[in-house]
């Protein structure tokens, strides 16, 4: 298992770089270079000190290039995660705001207008999983890399609802995992994604805002289940998203490379391009193999501080 610190020092290093990016800290960033042009090479050789150096300067520029290339993925990894550890999970549970957002919502991008109803679905697990939705809903379906995810017949893509196939009258959206051979039955509006992990958001609204506790009841409508009908659907759960102190925001520390490792353990092997799975594996992230970055740090572990 990784430790707590092995995983902190490539984060530290990492997060520092992203607050130098945002404040603009030019002479932080100079300091840094400095130390990394300075480093010493008695007889035109690395000393063992700056052989060190120079091995966490690259492992750092290599996880800070793939926190980066994986945002979609930390982002929609904070929201479940934040989900799960409140409420559980499972393609059954289905948490809803049944308040509206304000500025104290630890989450990406809500409005305060609407509720929300958000569930995190993994096709690879349960297979092919049939969203049935009542009408005068809005709403999408995209994967964990905030991809749409396109129905038959190339028109719509990630949309349901009223801006989707159905026109907002409702009806049962059928979500297929990556390079699925089977038959696909009648009566769905059939999405194929390319990734297991999937985002359903849908949203409900009223006329008269007094009476939002009506869209709550409607979002309690839907209904998430297999498709194969000789597998007994769970009951739904609608916990209440509005909970105070829920964190759903994009992880900001070590932990958000042990959840990356996770996705990539549940995709499929081209999930990430073959280059990016070789950064991917130099900061010790390959699929079906513990999380395991390189230890040891130097002086230079963290050079932001």
């Amino acid at each position: 298992m990784t430790s707590p610190r092995t995983r902190d020092f490539i984060a530290a290093g990492l997060l520092g770089a992203l607050a130098i990016a945002a404040t603009g800290s030019a002479a932080a960033q100079s300091a840094r270079f400095s130390d990394v042009a300075n480093l010493e090479f008695p007889q035109g050789s690395p000393s063992k000190e700056t052989a060190q150096a120079l091995k966490d300067e690259l492992l750092f520029q290599r996880a800070t290039q793939a926190y980066l290339w994986a945002m979609p993925a930390i982002m929609s990894l904070g929201m479940e995660v934040g989900s799960v550890k409140a409420f559980g999970g499972g393609y059954n549970v289905l948490p809803i705001s049944k308040s509206l957002f304000d500025s104290s919502t630890l989450i990406i991008t809500p409005n305060t207008v609407t509720m929300y109803a958000v569930g995190y679905l993994d096709l690879g697990k349960e297979g092919p999983l049939v969203v049935e939705l009542p009408p005068k809903l809005m709403g999408f379906m995209s994967d964990f890399m905030a991809v749409p995810i396109p129905a038959d017949g190339g028109v719509f893509a990630g949309d349901v609802g009223l801006d989707g196939p159905d026109g907002g009258k409702g009806g049962k959206f059928l979500l297929l995992p990556p390079e699925y051979k089977d038959a696909v039955p009648k009566g769905y509006y059939v999405y194929r994604s390319g990734m297991n992990s999937v985002m359903v958001t849908l949203r409900g609204f009223d006329d008269d805002p007094s009476k939002m506790e009506e869209a709550v009841a409607h979002l309690e409508k839907i209904r998430i289940y297999p498709l194969d009908s000789t597998i007994k659907a769970k009951p739904m759960i609608f916990p209440d998203a509005s909970k105070p102190g829920l964190n759903m925001l994009p992880i900001e520390d070590g932990s958000a490379f042990d959840h990356l490792q996770r996705l990539i353990d549940r995709e499929r092997d081209d999930f990430a391009s073959p280059d990016w799975r070789g950064v991917l594996a130099s900061i010790g992230i390959v699929k079906g193999q513990p999380f395991n970055p390189v230890p040891a740090p130097g002086r230079f572990s963290n050079p932001l501080r």
